[in-house]
């Protein structure tokens, strides 16, 4: 059967990506990287969701009252998590820098390592060396903040930078030398520490210079300007769906939540919590229309980009053994909410043919939920519910068990994996297994 015309030119801008030497090393760095997001997450799964107060098995099951030793458990946790989680960016951004000096036939393993430097030395914390000159220690020297999921975007812009850079001002330094004999032989410290110094003394100023302007250096700096780009969009629809649909967008560039859909402690929700709690239900709660009422329950539950949705639409529809596998491999965090195996896996970011579902599909949903809540056939959400609750019970239990909140969730998941499905379909065209990590 003949595609569609978008189909095919997605397809077509898919091929002319894939050609482009940055594009591969972002997919192969994502691809070297996919591992250890996968185990950073389980341990996210189990910590936040079985082990933390706040965790959805946690209060089902009640295992604070059964499970010996439960802080320390909550601290083991905690602790492995911190061991990958606050250092991934950095993964990237030596991955990204080693795998664009490799198609250079560069030394990909010292440019990675450059790579890697350039980013931590970008995210400084200047306010600890002020505070220790004023002799108060404990503050961290590093944004740790960015060293994790929320530096992506950050570390593969400075992966590609420095991978280029490097590369070339090692071969360019290399062959200044051979063109001088006079000044002796260029050995390998000097080969390499020239190009270092030239990098780490380039994104020092730039550094030093944006802690004037924030504190959390250039990653934080773009995070807060996206964050009053869209915030508050009160109660009108439109303003959601188009903050929804641009905080998708950043996330399938690597800008990992820039906005929070999560809203239990919004002002607009206190006051639902408070008219549901004072009338013993949520209908004619004063805010039914919110970024909490339609993001989270369910334009994008499963995580950023309805990807429980997606998961789902490769089992259906995905003959690419490698993307099945992958499907397999995070269908559980997917369902807690917890989605960033399966962005760096398949991978998504960066992926054209899988943007038009990752904005439309949630953004479909927000409409089928307004409708629905200005219609009166669901109430909205009042009660909150824990991060980690399985995404199609999250309508059910912040309407307090309302039946219609459910099959409406079951009609979100199931429009999100028609729309889904026919970029899967384009996408089994790459053939071969070995395209996802």
């Amino acid at each position: 059967m003949k595609q569609p015309h978008l189909l095919r030119g997605l397809w077509q801008l898919n091929q002319r990506l894939s050609q482009w030497r940055m594009m591969q090393a972002i997919t192969a760095a994502l691809r070297l990287v996919y591992p250890f997001v996968l185990v950073m997450t389980f341990i996210d799964v189990i910590g936040q969701g079985f082990l933390m107060k706040t965790g959805f098995f946690y209060q089902i099951y009640h295992i604070g009252h059964w499970l010996p030793g439960i802080t320390i458990w909550q601290q083991g946790f905690t602790a492995l998590g911190l061991v990958i989680n606050g250092v991934v960016a950095v993964m990237i951004a030596f991955a990204t820098g080693y795998y664009l000096a490799r198609s250079y036939h560069g030394d990909a393993l010292t440019v990675g390592i450059m790579s890697a430097l350039a980013f931590l030395t970008l995210n400084l914390n200047y306010g600890a060396l002020g505070a220790a000159h004023a002799g108060v220690s404990g503050v961290p020297p590093f944004v740790t903040t960015n060293l994790g999921p929320q530096g992506i975007f950050l570390a593969i812009v400075i992966g590609l930078t420095v991978g280029w850079l490097a590369s070339h001002l090692m071969r360019g330094v290399a062959t200044w030398y051979l063109r001088h004999p006079r000044l002796g032989q260029l050995g390998w410290t000097g080969r390499i520490a020239i190009p270092l110094m030239s990098v780490l003394i380039m994104n020092g100023a730039i550094g030093l210079g944006l802690s004037w302007l924030n504190h959390g250096g250039l990653n934080g700096l773009v995070y807060q300007g996206l964050s009053n780009l869209v915030t508050n969009p009160g109660h009108r629809g439109l303003v959601i769906l188009a903050v929804t649909a641009l905080n998708n967008l950043f996330w399938w560039l690597g800008l990992i939540g820039p906005v929070s859909l999560a809203g239990n402690s919004a002002v607009t929700s206190l006051q639902n919590l408070a008219y549901a709690v004072q009338h013993g239900s949520g209908w004619g709660a004063p805010n039914p229309i919110t970024l909490h009422t339609l993001g989270d329950a369910y334009a994008n539950f499963g995580g950023a980009g309805m990807t429980l949705a997606l998961v789902i639409a490769i089992w259906i529809g995905s003959k690419q053994v490698s993307y099945r596998r992958i499907a397999n491999q995070t269908f559980l965090p997917n369902l807690v909410n917890l989605n960033e195996p399966i962005l760096l896996g398949l991978p998504v970011l960066f992926n054209p043919i899988l943007l038009i579902p990752f904005i439309v599909a949630p953004a479909v949903n927000i409409v089928l939920a307004w409708c629905a809540i200005t219609w009166k056939l669901v109430p909205p959400i009042v009660y909150p519910v824990p991060r980690t609750t399985p995404g199609p019970l999250m309508a059910f239990l912040g309407t307090g068990g309302d039946w219609r909140a459910f099959i409406l969730s079951l009609v979100c998941l199931v429009v999100s994996v028609l729309i889904y499905l026919p970029f899967i379909q384009v996408l089994n065209q790459e053939g071969g297994s070995d395209h996802a990590a």
